[in-house]
């Protein structure tokens, strides 16, 4: 997945949540994408209530004092042009970038995701964060009945980060989300080079997924580790956990091309998933340069674990 920044800045000028053509990430070997229902894992189901996504007011709607329904929605396919063929083509495709709690009003995302439009605190006005997100059932829709305990205001944010070795951004919610425990994160250290794991989010706009059956590429880097996870643009934002612990290990910002043209000679040809094999070659979007040639790249949780620390401290006074 490449960085939202140059998709979110579109999105917040049109209010349209992607352009025809989104570069992200990538598939590697299998696809390992879950909705949340058909997870066999109960750590990780229980990891997704505290996963949130950030959507446009202006597709919000008030339907009673404590119901609200998505609304201008458009499929993955209608949206980005990919093929009917692909999976989850069918679903809708409305929300930008993926979060995560930490403390009962404070959540972390992207740094990109805030400061696409140069403006993070009109950002912050813009959008909302969304929980429970996610398909209950195969025939579930997930656009309408939303609690409005579901969804949180930007309220304040408290930090925000886009250069080239750090990617994020602290938000404080309106207020305290109930019902949800906020994540553990690593303080010091690194991830293990063998570690296995797993991110939730909301690739490409799609109601929440889990993306499991991954593992560590490139975890040399300072400040950031590569994986082989399955995520795409969309998923910018997201926790990188540890699969056993659930323990946060990162903050998902980019990695390689999302979708290829199904017929090279035809531009307008619909979209397929791109396809890498799982050690991040023999990519079929093409050689990338810098660290997304080693695959999906994730910030270190521990470059920012004491502001993080320092901001849930000052939230409890």
């Amino acid at each position: 997945m490449r960085t939202a920044f140059a998709i979110l800045t579109m999105t917040i000028l049109s209010h349209s949540l992607f352009p025809s053509l989104a570069h992200a990430e990538v598939i590697y070997g299998k696809d390992n994408r879950l909705d949340v229902y058909e997870s066999k894992n109960t750590l990780h189901r229980e990891l997704s209530k505290s996963t949130a996504g950030m959507i446009h007011w202006g597709q919000l709607r008030s339907n009673s004092n404590s119901l609200y329904g998505i609304i201008n929605s458009k499929s993955l396919e209608e949206k980005l042009n990919v093929c009917s063929s692909e999976r989850f083509s069918k679903q809708p495709a409305n929300v930008a970038c993926s979060g995560f709690l930490v403390a009962p009003d404070i959540l972390i995302t992207a740094g990109h995701c805030l400061r696409a439009s140069g403006v993070p605190d009109k950002t912050c006005e813009d959008f909302a964060w969304i929980f429970d997100y996610d398909l209950k059932s195969e025939t579930h829709n997930p656009l309408i009945n939303i609690s409005k305990e579901n969804i949180y205001e930007c309220k304040e944010v408290l930090s925000t980060v886009l250069t080239p070795q750090l990617d994020y951004a602290i938000i404080k919610l309106h207020k305290k989300v109930v019902g949800r425990k906020p994540f553990k994160f690593r303080k010091s250290g690194k991830i293990s080079d063998t570690a296995s794991v797993v991110v939730i989010g909301h690739p490409s706009g799609l109601p929440t997924k889990i993306s499991n059956s991954a593992k560590v590429l490139k975890n040399t880097e300072l400040t950031m580790f590569t994986t082989n996870l399955d995520t795409f643009q969309g998923n910018s934002g997201s926790a990188v956990f540890d699969a056993t612990s659930g323990v946060v290990e990162g903050i998902l910002v980019q990695g390689k091309t999302d979708y290829v043209l199904s017929d090279p000679n035809n531009r307008r040809s619909c979209l397929q998933v791109a396809t890498c094999d799982n050690e991040a070659g023999n990519c079929t979007g093409g050689i990338e340069s810098g660290l997304i040639k080693w695959g999906e790249v994730a910030v270190r949780i521990t470059e920012i674990s004491s502001e993080i620390e320092e901001a849930i401290s000052s939230s409890q006074d």
